[in-house]
């Protein structure tokens, strides 16, 4: 890992707070609250639209992710989960099995050595499957960012919505996205420190640092 990437590596995870303290009740991962006191107005809508993207963007790059560097064995793995999740008609099952498979994800990515990957391995890779993995990483870190942003939004709005009786029928809705948010976020601390070790081997040259950047097309979407 060169000094460049080095220098960014350092400045997502001081962003993000990645630590090992991090998984443990997420210690260094929250935001200030909205500071939604009772009966303040809140915007829950627009706070469960950006949870649904966070937590399809998190899901997305896993995906991405491990396709580009997971091996056809564990491929083949994780197409069956798939496979058994398209058949499931019972939500329940069907997300059980959907959150199975981003946790075997997320461990299939962590078990790989990133300074190997970025050092051997994407060096065998064409143009093609390097902008996806240059995508799919970036929007990591991104999704990353996003879950942050609202796992510290999610107290001023569970505060704003038990003062408001009209939206008391929400709340139910904003913690399980709110509990979903930092489990995902979880989930993925220790990436957190690796992913950006692939950079400069896919040549992203600007990661993203705030929640609103933009993410990044990935090929095959």
């Amino acid at each position: 890992m060169n000094f460049r990437t080095s220098v960014q590596t350092a400045a997502i995870v001081l962003i993000l707070g990645a630590s090992a303290g991090a998984q443990a009740g997420l210690g260094g991962l929250s935001l200030p609250s909205l500071g939604g006191s009772s009966g303040a107005s809140v915007d829950v809508d627009g706070f469960l639209k950006n949870a649904g993207i966070a937590e399809t963007l998190m899901r997305s790059s896993l995906d991405q992710m491990a396709s580009s560097l997971a091996s056809k064995e564990e491929i083949a793995k994780i197409d069956a989960l798939k496979k058994q999740a398209s058949e499931k008609t019972d939500a329940k099952e069907k997300g059980a099995i959907e959150q199975e498979i981003v946790k075997s994800q997320a461990a299939l990515l962590n078990a790989k050595d990133f300074d190997k990957v970025a050092n051997e391995d994407i060096k065998k890779m064409d143009a093609k499957q390097k902008q996806k993995l240059a995508g799919a990483a970036s929007n990591f870190i991104l999704a990353a960012l996003k879950d942050k942003e609202l796992v510290g939004q999610s107290s001023g709005v569970i505060s704003g919505l038990t003062g408001n009786p009209a939206n008391l029928s929400k709340l139910g809705t904003v913690k399980d996205a709110a509990g979903s948010l930092k489990n995902q976020l979880e989930l993925a601390a220790n990436l957190i420190t690796k992913v950006p070790k692939v950079f400069s081997a896919v040549g992203v040259k600007n990661p993203p640092t705030k929640a609103s950047d933009a993410p990044v097309a990935v090929l095959g979407d």
